[in-house]
């Protein structure tokens, strides 16, 4: 029989999620979030985008400062003719205000948004440094955060033994301590015979419900904070009871196994599952890869950039595979938004022009996080070895 979370304590765990679910690396990149700031377009006033290191070294002496400076004016300069330069000027300057008072309370890097005619200004510490940039434009920057959610997938992870388990989420280096739950399961008994073997069925009855229990807390986890992966600690004997417990979707995402006592701090916890998060990356985009060349044979996969930009014209897109360093030019309609390879003189859908995109691939990304395509940004050599030379970009298409 598996074992279920009584409806108090569903509702406790789901409680302790809601006041949770705002709470920094909790609420860090979901894909909502991500793809509400992706479908932010403004024409009239520009979207200033930062990304800033606050590394040990840029905080000693408000260092950050000439990094900041020196990204504004190259900022200032790329934007020249095509935003008002006052407006352009202001936000940078507020960006600037923001952070004097705050940049203190930030992580080792920071990413700031900020529009006002869309009403946006979204701020996002982050544990890991950033390389200094700030960008001008009609829509927010966002390839290097997709690239650091699509590098650190996060994690649900679990400690579990006979009578408790702890569960946590792990991403972009941090984790974060969920759940601690508890179960009152019979110790040893020292009698023998049938005495014995009543306990043993008492204690193995008692050890499989909690380990069923455990593995619903754990899904319930995974759904609401969107973990990718699972990676968990225990005996041969919780383990298998907790395995057998879940659902054929969590088994699925089942990263790996490792050995910890239950009382683990944190700082063991992060180097034991470091190596099985980096392993499960790569296989993740080695086997997207794979399934990218296998559907390609029977049309539901293409490669190149023409071929995607025309499929993410066509909403076709179910997940884009592309090499984290390609850039190419490109072209989008202001009038349709669709967009197009470097070249383009006119929109063949309306007939109106096109404006010049220095990196069409930026573009591509986020019009497919728009359209909750899945990305893989290919960083393993075992992955990019796997890519075509030349236009290292292909999409697994939904029909």
């Amino acid at each position: 029989m598996t074992a279920m979370l009584t409806p108090l304590e569903r509702d406790a765990l789901l409680s302790r999620f809601a006041d949770r679910g705002a709470e920094g690396p909790l609420s860090l990149l979901t894909h909502r979030r991500f793809a509400d700031l992706a479908a932010i377009t403004c024409d009239e006033e520009p979207v200033v985008s930062l990304y800033l290191d606050l590394s040990p070294q840029n905080r000693h002496n408000d260092a950050w400062e000439i990094g900041f400076k020196t990204a504004a004016r190259a900022a200032m300069a790329s934007g020249e003719g095509r935003f008002d330069a006052e407006a352009v000027r202001a936000e940078i300057a507020r960006m600037e205000r923001w952070l004097r008072e705050h940049a203190a309370r930030m992580g080792r890097g920071v990413a700031l948004f900020s529009c006002p005619a869309r009403d946006l200004w979204w701020s996002i510490s982050l544990p890991i440094a950033l390389p200094t940039r700030l960008r001008v434009g009609r829509r927010p920057y966002l390839r290097p955060l997709a690239r650091i959610r699509d590098e650190h997938e996060r994690f649900a992870v679990v400690l579990l033994d006979k009578q408790r388990a702890r569960l946590f989420l792990s991403q972009l280096g941090s984790l974060e301590e969920v759940a601690d739950l508890f179960e009152d399961t019979p110790g040893h008994h020292k009698q023998g015979g049938c005495s014995q073997m009543r306990f043993q069925r008492h204690h193995d009855a008692h050890v499989m419900w909690h380990a069923g229990a455990v593995a619903q807390a754990t899904e319930m986890v995974m759904d609401r904070f969107e973990a990718r992966h699972l990676l968990v600690s225990g005996s041969p004997q919780v383990l298998g009871e907790f395995r057998d417990a879940l659902s054929a979707q969590a088994w699925r995402r089942w990263g790996g196994e490792f050995v910890l006592p239950i009382d683990a701090e944190k700082a063991e916890l992060a180097a034991a599952i470091a190596p099985l998060e980096r392993g499960v990356e790569a296989r993740e985009e080695v086997e997207t890869i794979r399934r990218l060349e296998n559907a390609v044979s029977t049309g539901r996969a293409v490669w190149g950039l023409a071929s995607v930009l025309g499929r993410l014209d066509e909403r076709r897109v179910l997940a884009l595979v592309v090499h984290d360093r390609y850039r190419a030019a490109g072209c989008e309609c202001l009038s349709c938004g669709l967009l197009f390879v470097a070249g383009t003189a006119s929109c063949p859908a309306c007939g109106k022009p096109v404006e010049e995109v220095d990196d069409i691939v930026d573009a591509a990304l986020e019009r497919a996080v728009m359209q909750e395509a899945s990305l893989e940004l290919v960083r393993s050599d075992a992955g990019r070895v796997l890519l075509p030379p030349g236009e290292p970009i292909g999409a697994i298409l939904r029909f």
